[in-house]
């Protein structure tokens, strides 16, 4: 044994280091789990827990560089998030490759990396195949075989994606135990991520609030609703699929919007689609129509004007009655695909009839504090600058197309209403399980809210609703199926409310209570539970003091509501500026209690 032991210490003098430098390379990293109500939206919000790894700087060559790599999972879905030093497409042409060890065994599947992978997929053919343990190939497989969904749909750096854990690829189990490791791959410039053994990750069994189911009814019978629907099997030939229209009945009886927004109706004509829509809704009737190639809005409101740009349609709507302002609404459909060039065009010709719009002495002109909305199949699946053109006012053919603008009365851009589905936390809006692309966000809502304050919201997806939901809706599970492969996207607007209240309904009750918009005075209520001696200011959005409305030597306010007016001048005189403000109240009780504070968002329009 003593010269056994000599031998081992030999050993160890020459071979330990070494080989414990190459145990670290392979051995995985990570293998603990992180159980999280993930809402698969592209925005990363709630990516809260810790990373479970960061990838070394500069090791990508030519290629994308990995950086950040992260997962969770709920009960049904792997969650994987990434992000690389090189803006790509997803789904579009790239060199990024996902490898999954699904039995922990680098002795199975496909050799890459240290592990041996049983899930190859390929980002930038949209195509992969599985290799199941003791099988020697690795057989194609689509996205739908491990029901992929990854957003955003345009181009980013950093990207979540999701994977069914149940999924059953060619009939095999994806996941066969509760660990697996994971591997990211760049073929441009080599990248790994990690650099070797994979990334161990151990499902957690902590358990998840499931998804809330929303409910269809307004928050408000008064909200505006407005919904877009690419409805691409609904026509027939001059006329409508009779198989078909009883779907869309149902559907569009459960939302019961005010505004429709359709796409994909070629041949019928606007009075067509207006009477297919009083036939389903005749309750909300009279409706009214406007259409132009395959856009069609039908509102409930009186269609005032209307205009083409390109294939899309224009209208602005007097919903002075519900809004107190008319809607200025862009129904759009942009070219599909790869077609980057045309849809920035008919982006950019969006944005500067907006721009027109909101400029006196334009083509159309309408009033400071309308309400803005673009709707619609707006294809958004290439470049991210189209979505940047669209919030911001970005315009990128300035010679044809005029000059950027801020797209919102105050200054700022306008607003994308991101939902979830009715009772999944996903925001795409159009799958086609059978094609090689996965679930993506291709329909929008946009809005102005200066002006509009969204309220309930939704992407409708009837095969994935509860059958209690079903029930109490009409609606049958394969409803939006047979209508589209787009799902219907609600969204309810009212007129901005600049209404906060601090403080329960009693004594120290405080509340400011307003329609929110001014055309050159702000008129509000301020409600006090008690005799109080009254602060209140009025602020600039970069919280400089513009105007001092009350303050404590003007007296006491008696318990009740009291009208206040804003003139929309500064201390000195001067006429602020159209744009958003903020009014702060400072209540302080005569008869003692506690101070109580309650601020309020407003806009003034000139």
């Amino acid at each position: 044994m003593a010269v056994w032991d000599n031998h081992a210490v030999m050993l160890r003098s020459r071979w330990f280091v070494p080989f414990l430098l190459l145990a670290t390379l392979l051995a995985p990293r990570g293998g603990r789990g992180e159980s999280a109500a993930i809402f698969l939206d592209g925005t990363f919000a709630d990516w809260t827990g810790p990373i479970e790894h960061v990838d070394p700087a500069g090791d990508g060559g030519a290629g994308a560089d990995f950086r950040d790599v992260d997962l969770a999972n709920d009960a049904n879905w792997l969650f994987v998030r990434f992000q690389t030093t090189l803006d790509v497409g997803l789904q579009a042409t790239n060199n990024l490759y996902l490898y999954l060890d699904t039995d922990m065994n680098a002795g199975t599947g496909g050799a890459i990396g240290g592990i041996g992978a049983e899930l190859q997929w390929s980002f930038g053919t949209r195509t992969g195949c599985f290799q199941p343990p003791g099988s020697g190939t690795c057989a194609a497989i689509g996205q739908n075989a491990i029901r992929l969904r990854m957003l955003p749909s345009i181009t980013s750096n950093t990207f979540e994606i999701a994977i069914a854990r149940n999924a059953l690829p060619n009939g095999n189990p994806l996941f066969t135990g509760s660990s697996f490791r994971l591997l990211l791959r760049d073929f441009a410039g080599g990248d790994l991520a990690p650099n070797a053994g994979g990334l161990a990750y151990t499902f957690d069994a902590g358990p998840v609030p499931p998804p809330p189911v929303l409910p269809f009814a307004r928050e408000d019978p008064l909200d505006v609703r407005v919904v877009t629907w690419n409805v691409v099997s609904l026509q027939s030939g001059t006329g409508f699929n009779p198989a078909v229209t009883p779907a869309a009945d149902r559907v569009l009886s459960a939302m019961a919007p005010d505004i429709i927004c359709f796409q994909e109706i070629y041949t019928p004509t606007a009075a067509a689609v207006q009477a297919l829509v009083e036939g389903m809704l005749p309750e909300r009737a009279p409706w009214y129509a406007t259409k132009v190639n395959d856009c069609v809005i039908v509102s409930r409101y009186p269609v005032l004007q209307s205009w083409a740009l390109d294939g899309n349609v224009a209208a602005l709507l007097d919903a002075d009655a519900a809004l107190d302002t008319d809607l200025l609404l862009v129904c759009a459909h942009l070219p599909c695909c790869a077609n980057d060039t045309p849809r920035q065009a008919e982006a950019d010709r969006i944005m500067s009839f907006f721009r027109d719009a909101m400029s006196p002495g334009g083509v159309v002109t309408v009033p400071t504090g309308t309400a803005l909305v673009l709707t619609g199949d707006l294809n958004l699946v290439g470049f991210a600058q189209q979505l940047r053109t669209l919030l911001e006012g970005d315009i990128v053919n300035n010679a044809t197309f005029g000059p950027d603008f801020a797209p919102d009365w105050d200054g700022g851009p306008l607003s994308d209403v991101i939902s979830s589905q009715t009772e999944q936390r996903f925001a795409y809006t159009w799958r086609d399980d059978p094609n090689t692309f996965a679930p993506g966000r291709l329909d929008f809502v946009i809005f102005n809210d200066s002006v509009l304050e969204l309220r309930r919201h939704l992407i409708l997806y009837s095969p994935e609703m509860s059958p209690a939901q079903q029930f109490a809706t009409g609606i049958l599970a394969a409803d939006v199926t047979t209508v589209s492969d787009h799902l219907p996207h609600l969204a309810d607007f009212r007129s901005v409310s600049d209404l906060t209240a601090v403080g329960p309904s009693d004594a120290g009750h405080l509340a400011l209570r307003g329609p929110g918009v001014g055309r050159g005075a702000v008129r509000f209520t301020l409600e006090v539970g008690a005799e109080c001696a009254v602060t209140l200011d009025v602020f600039d959005v970069g919280g400089r003091l513009v105007r001092m409305l009350r303050d404590p030597g003007s007296g006491v306010l008696g318990a009740g509501s009291h009208p206040i007016v804003w003139d929309g001048r500064s201390d000195g005189g001067a006429a602020a500026g159209s744009g958003a403000y903020f009014l702060r109240v400072i209540a302080r009780p005569t008869t003692g209690g506690p101070t109580r504070s309650a601020t309020g968002r407003c806009v003034l329009l000139r």
